[in-house]
């Protein structure tokens, strides 16, 4: 028993002792200051990939205008008219769906990683489609009045 007595007043005196508490007191500190660090980090890195998503957004789509331009400039459409619009509205419409919470988005992680930018602009809703136009009637043309035929009196086989 006294064995035990004696480590506990051992334990006791490392653990009550004026540089245990500062030890422990930096240890925690330090602890904390790298774990604030490195969320600040982490925050920083995803800012980042929001800021790089943005430019390869613009990107593809500036190509696929320029694509575009030259793919009509061959003088091969494929789609009529009419189905063109109804994509090009359908792209708007889905375009603008998202466009205002993600410039709000880019917005604050440029400014999170100190990129001077604009507030987003408000947007406008994506106008649609003129409406197609309905296709031409065809005039009714009267029948022919029907002949009159003379009923026949059925006749007898001899």
């Amino acid at each position: 028993m006294d064995t035990i007595k004696e480590q506990a007043s051992k334990v006791s005196q490392l653990i009550f002792a004026t540089d245990t508490a500062g030890t422990y007191q930096k240890a925690l500190s330090l602890t904390w200051a790298i774990l604030r660090e490195t969320a600040l980090l982490v925050w920083l890195v995803i800012c980042l990939v929001f800021v790089g998503g943005e430019w390869l957004w613009n990107t593809a789509i500036e190509l696929g205008k320029k694509g575009r331009i030259w793919y009509e400039s061959l003088g091969e459409k494929k789609a009529a008219p009419g189905e063109a619009q109804s994509l090009e509205s359908i792209g708007k419409s889905v375009l603008s769906a998202g466009e205002s919470g993600a410039a709000f988005l880019l917005y604050r992680a440029k400014q999170q990683l100190g990129i001077d930018a604009d507030p987003p602009a408000k947007t406008q809703p994506p106008t649609t489609a003129p409406p197609v136009a309905a296709p031409p009637k065809i005039p009714d043309i009267p029948a022919a009045p029907a002949a009159e035929v003379a009923p026949t009196e059925p006749t007898e086989e001899p």
